[in-house]
């Protein structure tokens, strides 16, 4: 394995996971039920290279949100963008889902998470996901204080070399984190985002998982890669079609991958998308000669009990 020249035992059970030596290939572990994301805006006060989404400047309308609010029975309803806090209405938005006591997924930068902002953040008790992936003492600051208040504060880290040599300092600073997920860098045809191959991947994934180990945060990770001949190969996980995701038009997608790459569907549902028309997956196929093929690289797993599970489940263990 390609791993033998990193030590450490979380990585023999990494290893273990990208072989065909634990047999849990393509189950997405969740309880019987549906949970709801909304792209709230395609605004952001920040616009990451690795982001996902055109930020093309649309607000979803609260009137949407609350009458899917309305025709939906779900558990938890997971805000995001772009920035959520850029919404016009995001205090009305957030009053509403957290008055129908729904538990609530916030992700954010963190920039404006301050102030009153923090105040109306507080009172409706959401989870936070921020991204941290460098050492930021007013970053830093602002989570302290939402952790202070009672928050939990969740923390996603896009890994790459450069923000490596600087996991251990961010660990540091968000020691209270309840947990971190460590993100594989996804190029969204912009070509500003380079993508990992598995043999440097999987290795940097491994060093990270090392330093992370050394502070008492739950680590979360996208895999992004299997071995050929596994059975994690041969039926691989695909997050379509167990929760809904909408986007700022109001309108259905399988996943926040395929919003720019395919037409919405109408009404509020869960979209199945078969894995082997993904787009992304297609345009970045490993070559046939390789050891490894990629899998989505939104699917979430761990080092506890080597399970997929979907992001909103995280911090549930």
């Amino acid at each position: 394995m390609i791993f033998v020249q990193v030590a450490g035992p979380l990585l023999m059970l990494l290893q273990e996971i990208c072989s065909d030596q634990i047999h849990y290939a393509g189950i997405i572990k969740r309880e019987m039920r549906m949970d709801i994301a909304f792209n709230v805006t395609r605004r952001c006060n920040k616009g990451c290279d690795y982001c996902y989404l055109d930020l093309t400047g649309e607000d979803l309308p609260y009137s949407d949100i609350r009458r899917i609010m309305n025709e939906v029975e779900v558990d938890t309803v997971t805000l995001t963008g772009g920035e959520p806090l850029k919404h016009p209405r995001f205090a009305n938005i957030l009053l509403l889902i957290s008055g129908l006591g729904h538990h609530i997924h916030l992700l954010t930068n963190g920039i404006l998470l301050k102030g009153k902002n923090l105040e109306m953040i507080v009172a409706a008790k959401p989870e936070l996901f921020v991204t941290y992936n460098c050492p930021d003492q007013k970053i830093r600051q602002q989570l302290a204080d939402a952790h202070k208040c009672g928050l939990d504060v969740n923390v996603n880290h896009v890994l790459t070399h450069q923000t490596l040599s600087m996991l251990g300092k961010a660990c540091e600073d968000i020691s209270f984190a309840k947990s971190i997920l460590l993100l594989y860098p996804t190029n969204m045809e912009k070509n500003n985002v380079r993508m990992y191959g598995p043999e440097e991947w999987l290795p940097l994934l491994g060093r990270a998982i090392d330093i992370v180990s050394q502070f008492d945060i739950k680590t979360y990770f996208e895999q992004a890669f299997t071995e050929r001949n596994s059975e994690l190969a041969r039926s691989p996980p695909c997050p379509t079609g167990k929760d809904i995701f909408i986007d700022v038009d109001g309108s259905s997608y399988p996943c926040c991958l395929l919003v720019d790459s395919i037409g919405g569907y109408k009404g509020a549902r869960p979209i199945k998308y078969n894995v082997k028309r993904c787009d992304f997956l297609r345009r970045n196929q490993m070559p046939p000669e390789s050891r490894y093929v990629r899998i989505c690289p939104i699917s979430v797993t761990d080092l506890y009990d080597k399970h997929f599970i979907f992001p909103s489940h995280i911090g549930e263990k």
